[in-house]
């Protein structure tokens, strides 16, 4: 029990050392039984939803990422572009965005080296949310971003610098099905894992998850990547850095939210927050909601249990 627990009070890398270990040339071919992936989309067709079980003892370790070989690794991505929001002016004054933090931090990327080709967007038939690859057929996002009214079939789309791959979701795995707007007592739970029909992850690699640690509050640690409606429509996903998780001291149990600083708008749901540890990159938290003048995210050890035991079930 004690090296679960050091392992998770580890904290992630400095900037620095993300750089210097995360910069790397691919070392070989994406593989043939792979490839098919890239070929035409499937269609969608309906999923069913199913409860995860909220049995305490199962388990809450991290699960690892996957860096796969022919994908090249880049400790961040390329073709950084500086958004500058339009002015906004109500009465003659400037209108203050709830969920932008000036300056506005978020920039649209191309680049499907990993991690930063893991990044999914998730569309449903009432729209479309960001998730994250963390297994070989399973995506992370946030329970809200689900359609749980029509159980439609939903699509999960990832991103490619000249085109796109998409996967019929299967089955949905979570703690509590999400709907309207996301209520405090709703927030700690707000993410579900998708499986897919096809092994994406196989072909992309994946992000591990971990539980996060309230001694990491206020560190700048944090990337988020998603695809906001705010920015070119969300048809290119967007990254963000040096980000703050700050978990509230009365928020208990195994389900947890955090606040952040990072600018969210609607899209971002679902969108992973995660940092750099010495064996690649992992999620502790998703995105979920804006109350006034605080973002919020939700994470916590059934994050973790939720997708080992997704992970577990459909391999």
């Amino acid at each position: 029990m004690a090296s679960k627990d050091k392992a998770n009070d580890e904290s992630p890398l400095s900037a620095s050392e993300v750089a210097e270990r995360f910069d790397k040339s691919p070392k070989g071919k994406i593989p043939k039984d792979l490839q098919s992936m890239l070929l035409p989309e499937p269609k969608p067709y309906k999923y069913k939803g199913i409860d995860a079980e909220r049995d305490s003892q199962s388990d809450a370790t991290p699960t690892a990422p996957m860096i796969p070989k022919w994908f090249e690794v880049s400790a961040l991505p390329c073709r950084e572009k500086l958004l500058i929001p339009p002015r906004v002016l109500l009465n003659g004054k400037d209108l203050r965005p709830l969920t932008v933090f000036n300056p506005e931090d978020r920039r649209i990327y191309n680049d499907i080296s990993y991690p930063w080709g893991t990044i999914c967007k998730v569309l449903t038939s009432s729209g479309s949310g960001s998730g994250v690859i963390v297994g070989p057929r399973h995506v992370l996002t946030a329970s809200h971003v689900v359609d749980w009214s029509s159980n439609g079939g939903g699509t999960v789309e990832v991103h490619r610098s000249d085109g796109s791959v998409r996967a019929v979701t299967a089955r949905v795995w979570f703690y509590t099905k999400v709907t309207g707007s996301v209520g405090w007592f709703e927030l700690d739970e707000d993410y579900a894992v998708l499986v897919t029909a096809d092994r994406i992850g196989d072909l992309f690699g994946w992000m591990g998850t971990r539980t996060y640690n309230s001694s990491w509050d206020d560190e700048p640690y944090w990337f988020n990547i998603g695809y906001p409606g705010s920015i070119g429509s969300a048809l290119r996903p967007t990254f963000q850095r040096d980000k703050t998780l700050n978990e509230p001291w009365y928020d208990l149990g195994p389900a947890r939210s955090m606040e952040t600083h990072a600018d969210l708008t609607p899209g971002n749901s679902g969108g992973p927050m995660f940092a750099f540890w010495s064996d690649g990159p992992y999620v502790v938290a998703v995105v979920s909601a804006e109350d006034t003048d605080e973002n919020w995210c939700a994470g916590g050890s059934w994050l973790t249990k939720l997708v080992r035991h997704a992970r577990d079930q459909d391999s």
